[in-house]
This record gives C-alpha cells, structure tokens and sequence, in this order.
C-alpha cells in the first residue's frame, strides 16, 4: 500500500500537478466589506477556511490555494480575515499571483 502511494506522488509530481488547498474565486473578495459582511456570509461564500486562529486578540480566518503545474508554473491565492467581536469584518487582506 505504502508503495502504491509513493508512486501515486511520483506520478502527480511528474505530470507537474500539485494542489494544495480548496480554489476560491477572487472576484468575490473584493466584495467583502469591513464592519458590514458577516462571519457567516463570509462563510457562505468561501466555505471552511484552512486555518483559524487569532489576529491580535481577535478571530481570523484563512483561504489559501497554492497550485503548481510545469506549465503555468506556482499559482497563489490567500485571504485572510480578521472579525470583530460582533462578526464583523474588522479587516482583510487578498494576495495572488
């Protein structure tokens, strides 16, 4: 079994796909809006983030989407939220490339 798995990576590696994350349309950061869209709307647009924690006492989410194939090259997105105490958003930040 162990083997059958390395090859599997072997395989993905050579054909130059790798993906790590869940993709998320750009588009729809730019309409998020600092102390009116929701913990749940941002949660309803974006899903499960892949890391929760804190951002200087408050709670922060982050959306990362990294992808890697020979002929595109290394493809990035994150997001980060921060919320208010009332979940809001308190700020935010969006990086591609």
């Amino acid at each position: 079994m162990t083997k059958k798995i390395g090859y599997l990576f072997l395989l993905l590696f050579l054909g130059g796909c790798v993906l790590y994350g869940r993709d998320f349309a750009a588009s729809q950061a730019k309409n998020i809006e600092t102390n009116v869209t929701t913990e749940k709307e941002i949660f309803a647009t974006f899903g499960e983030p892949v890391r929760k924690g804190l951002d200087s006492g408050y709670e922060a989410w982050t959306y990362s989407y990294h992808s890697y194939t020979l002929g595109e090259g290394l493809r990035t997105k994150e997001l980060h939220v921060v919320f208010n105490k009332d979940t809001t958003v308190r700020s935010y930040s969006f990086t591609s490339n």
